[in-house]
């Protein structure tokens, strides 16, 4: 992959990227600490000539990815008009999702002039004393196209400013501090930093955490700001009246107004830290990353197979 191990740092970036680069180190400066945030994403790249763009992102598991993968695949069959290429989009689909038994474990298929990746989307925040970064101004920036990145290009060497740069050479070498992961996941991630050292970032996504008791418990989240408002206003205004139906203990008349009131008090707030109900909620910006190697973008690793179940040795990926 041409770059996949290079920034390509200029002096000079077009006016908006230059203000986007400076929140970057406006924001190290303030949440100089990196953690991970949760499980990584799936998705998967097509690779065609020697440029990678992403097909989809937002699977919880490597398994998702791959029925995603599979509907793709189908979907290209009925605009191929080559027959033998037909055929094996179909085969592909038909074994990575297919009508009856186990679906095939493969994460990479090479059909026609196109090769197919399962790949996997690291994500982190930014943090410094247990407060981790809100969204920034520039956000909007990167959040025009399509949310599940549809066709974003993969370009290590798009040009980078000085705070993008020093971010992705953060992040080139960046492992979980030791103990807060398994030795196995520890061991691929260190692995990891060797054969795949190169790093692009992706648009974020946003997570509404409820701050209690100095514990932060994930409540909802969107693709911008704006969604994860929205979507907290609606978990007071709807989710939590239907969960306590089905729950078996429908809520009072008064419990019912009070929650509404909680979402109206939240979409009248500015800003991104929401005080209702005597709790705080506050919107982080989750950043997303992927991990480039000489042969493109990182697949899942074994242990993430195994944390949904499927034994190692059934695990098929090509290099």
């Amino acid at each position: 992959m041409p770059g996949h191990d290079h920034i390509n740092l200029v002096a000079e970036l077009d006016p908006v990227a230059a203000v986007r680069d400076e929140e970057i180190g406006e924001r190290i400066r303030r949440f100089p600490k990196l953690i991970p945030f949760g499980a990584p994403d799936f998705g998967h790249a097509v690779q065609d000539g020697p440029e990678w763009r992403i097909g989809a992102t937002g699977a919880c598991d490597p398994a998702g990815a791959r029925f995603d993968l599979a509907r793709r695949l189908r979907g290209e069959a009925e605009n191929e008009e080559d027959g033998g290429v037909v055929r094996a989009l179909r085969a592909a689909g038909d074994r990575l999702d297919p009508p009856e038994g186990d679906p095939l474990p493969k994460d990479e298929w090479e059909i026609g002039a196109r090769r197919y990746r399962v790949i996997r989307v690291e994500r982190f925040t930014l943090i410094m004393n247990g407060v981790m970064e809100p969204p920034r101004v520039t956000d909007a920036d990167l959040l025009a196209g399509d949310p599940l990145l549809h066709g974003h290009l993969i370009d290590p060497l798009a040009p980078a400013g000085q705070w993008e740069t020093q971010l992705r050479l953060n992040l080139a070498g960046f492992v979980p501090n030791p103990g807060s992961v398994a030795d196995a996941v520890m061991t691929e991630t260190r692995h990891a930093v060797h054969t795949h050292a190169g790093v692009v970032l992706l648009p974020p996504t946003f997570t509404v955490l409820e701050i209690k008791d100095g514990t932060a418990k994930p409540v909802t989240g969107g693709h911008d700001p704006d969604q994860a408002r929205a979507h907290l206003a609606r978990y007071f205004s709807d989710v939590l009246p239907e969960l306590r139906g089905f729950q078996g203990e429908p809520p009072a008349p008064a419990e019912v107004a009070e929650w509404r009131r909680a979402a109206a008090e939240v979409e009248a707030t500015a800003g991104h830290e929401f005080d209702v109900l005597g709790r705080c909620y506050r919107t982080v910006r989750v950043s997303r990353m992927i991990r480039l190697g000489r042969d493109g973008p990182e697949a899942p690793r074994a242990s993430d197979q195994e944390l949904y179940g499927l034994p190692e040795d059934e695990y098929q990926h090509e290099d």
